[in-house]
């Protein structure tokens, strides 16, 4: 189910305590909380939604089992486990057990080591850790999920914070689910179904804004301004970013109706937006695929609208409209281009590639692209008049020049600030007749002089002025912090001259910025920590690297290289025979391993002589 694949957790002695070794990083919590949400989101039935969870929880925490019970009023009764276990579960009361005692409480639990707590167990269970939380609807508590391990302080809080995400998204599942059944309405009055209603909603909300990017770093000179506001507690718009160091890919969508329906298709459409562009496709071909994927999973007569442009780190880009909106371009010269493409509404009919038409444009430093839902546009007033793109347009450009007069810096996020205020003004007391999703790009007008400057710092480069080229980089960088190839050059002159902890703080700060994410840059990074004497953040690096690329010999030389400055020498001969297993061609990792494992038997047999 899961696609992301962690290393394997162990426990281990260190200075006298038991520590946990792999398992998950604070990088993957992200990944692993979106990977639940689609997971239960997409389940119809309990039953399938049991499965799923029972599935989540060995994939994830990499349990030996796991247990959830329900509350049937009198005992916890377990009904979905991953294997039976000696002697039988059996049904709990409040207060009885690791169970039990968390169902009473209302309070997650983790217990390192169960022999020092034996009231939690029955006679001859073989549970060693377990982490245990409730699952709440609102002020009720359904029951508990427990994840256990024989193997002793095999979790930490980290895990129980995922465990708790996985709790809450659990209920409102069990919930959605059992509301498709009928099952809550065959017991539950009709206000009860509305107040659990008005939870769901507020639960899909707080699950929602997991995928939705408010705050979004600058690219390459490209500054970004966002606002999301749902009608309801749950939105049926989206819009998406995906970096890639040398071109960014950014989608709005709009779905049809609202609520809870909407909302879950807007969560298909990340994840499938996310997919198709890390697989590499071209915009028409995001579509196809995209409607292809969507269409079957959409509720009776629920359809989709979404643009998709692509930016290139040169400034030009390619745009494909499936029916939504036309995008903006704001040029610095007053110009206003209105950019639309043929293509349809995705979820009506079986779409192709050659149903869409892809066309290209230009940005130049102070111009400025706009995408939006029509919640915008097609707001009424008191007066029955719409907003209309008009009026928005108009009040881009004054806002723009109102910021400009007071301020010589103006950021793009308040210009959507004072965009949103004028359309408040113009509807005043009316209620928001839709989802409102606006996104707004800058390229930015440092880059007159910044790109100029590096232009002139790789000149001197080449003329091996080494102090200019530092000085009019630096220049350059302070002008624009994001230009993804001053960052590089910088990168890699620190790194030249043997500046490891410069060229580390430039190396992370471009992989941060521009989001590239390949086996190369990981290596680079990964290299320059090592020359630093870093080497457990050179490890992670490098890891990274062979993730994106596990036959990419170079991180898997220097990976061996990391462990045997910490004398571990079987690690790195492993790591040596994983990279010869993925490239059993490259000369360089057999004969490092060979020299390895010589080295290794030889000091096995002089260990034995000695003793």
């Amino acid at each position: 189910m899961i696609e992301l694949k962690y290393g394997s957790r162990k426990v281990v002695s260190f200075r006298g305590a038991k520590k946990v070794v792999g398992g998950l990083t604070d990088q993957n919590k992200i990944s692993v909380l979106l990977y639940i949400s689609k997971e239960l989101a997409n389940v119809g039935r309990e039953e399938e939604l049991l499965k799923t969870l029972m599935s989540l929880c060995k994939e994830i925490f990499e349990c030996d089992n796991a247990t959830f019970r329900i509350w049937d009023g009198e005992f916890l009764v377990p009904v979905k486990f991953i294997k039976e276990t000696v002697p039988p579960r059996r049904n709990l009361s409040p207060n009885e057990g690791y169970s039990g005692v968390t169902f009473s409480s209302r309070r997650s639990l983790l217990v390192q080591n169960l022999k020092h707590t034996l009231q939690y167990l029955d006679e001859e269970e073989t549970t060693s850790c377990v982490m245990c939380v409730p699952v709440m609807h609102k002020d009720e508590v359904l029951g508990t999920i427990s994840v256990e391990s024989d193997t002793e302080f095999f979790y930490k809080e980290d895990d129980l914070e995922i465990l708790e995400a996985l709790g809450s998204q659990l209920a409102l599942a069990l919930m959605s689910v059992r509301l498709i059944e009928g099952l809550m309405t065959a017991r539950a009055r009709e206000a009860a179904i509305l107040s659990q209603l008005e939870w769901d909603l507020k639960m899909g909300r707080n699950v929602q804004s997991q995928i939705i990017e408010n705050n979004i770093l600058p690219w390459n000179g490209i500054y970004f301004g966002t606002h999301y506001e749902p009608m309801m507690q749950v939105s049926g718009d989206y819009f998406g970013i995906v970096k890639q160091g040398n071109k960014i890919t950014v989608m709005i969508a709009d779905v049809s109706g609202h609520g809870i329906p909407a909302a879950l298709v807007t969560m298909a459409i990340h994840f499938q937006f996310r997919q198709c562009v890390t697989q590499g496709l071209g915009l028409t071909e995001i579509m196809e695929k995209m409607g292809e994927s969507i269409k079957p999973q959409l509720p009776e007569s629920t359809y989709f609208t979404a643009f998709i442009i692509r930016i290139f780190s040169d400034y030009t880009y390619a745009y494909v409209n499936g029916g939504h909106q036309k995008l903006i371009h704001f040029k610095e010269n007053g110009e206003i281009i209105d950019l639309d493409t043929k293509g349809l509404p995705l979820g009506i009919l079986d779409v192709r590639k050659n149903d869409y038409e892809e066309k290209q444009g230009s940005l130049s430093p102070g111009d400025y692209l706009m995408i939006f839902t029509d919640g915008f546009t097609e707001q009424k007033n008191s007066n029955n008049e719409e907003f209309g793109q008009d009026k928005l347009k108009e009040v881009f450009l004054n806002t723009k020049t109102k910021l400009f007069s007071k301020n010589s810096r103006t950021f793009v996020k308040d210009i959507v600030g004072k965009i949103y205020d004028e359309w408040k003004n113009f509807k005043q007391d009316m209620k928001n007749g839709d989802d409102l999703a606006m996104l707004l790009m800058e390229c930015s007008n440092s880059l007159k002089t910044s790109i100029p400057l590096l232009r002139s710092a790789k000149a001197s480069l080449r003329k091996k002025n080494f102090q200019d080229a530092y000085q009019l980089a630096l220049e350059s960088y302070k002008m624009e912090p994001s230009l993804n190839d001053t960052l590089l050059f910088l990168a890699k002159m620190y790194y030249n001259d043997k500046n490891f902890s410069e060229s580390v703080k430039f190396f992370s700060e471009y992989i941060k910025v521009s989001g590239e994410d390949t086996a190369l840059i990981h290596y680079l990074l990964g290299k320059a920590l090592f020359n630093a004497e870093r080497y457990s953040e050179a490890k992670r690096s490098l890891k990274k690297s062979l993730s994106c690329d596990h036959s990419f010999a170079k991180s898997s030389l220097l990976l061996a290289r990391c462990y045997l400055k910490e004398n571990a020498v079987p690690k790195a001969i492993k790591t040596l025979q994983q990279g010869v297993k993925s490239a059993p061609t490259n000369d360089s990792l057999l004969i490092s391993l060979k020299k390895l494992e010589g080295f290794s038997i030889e000091k096995q047999k002089e260990m034995q002589d000695a003793s």
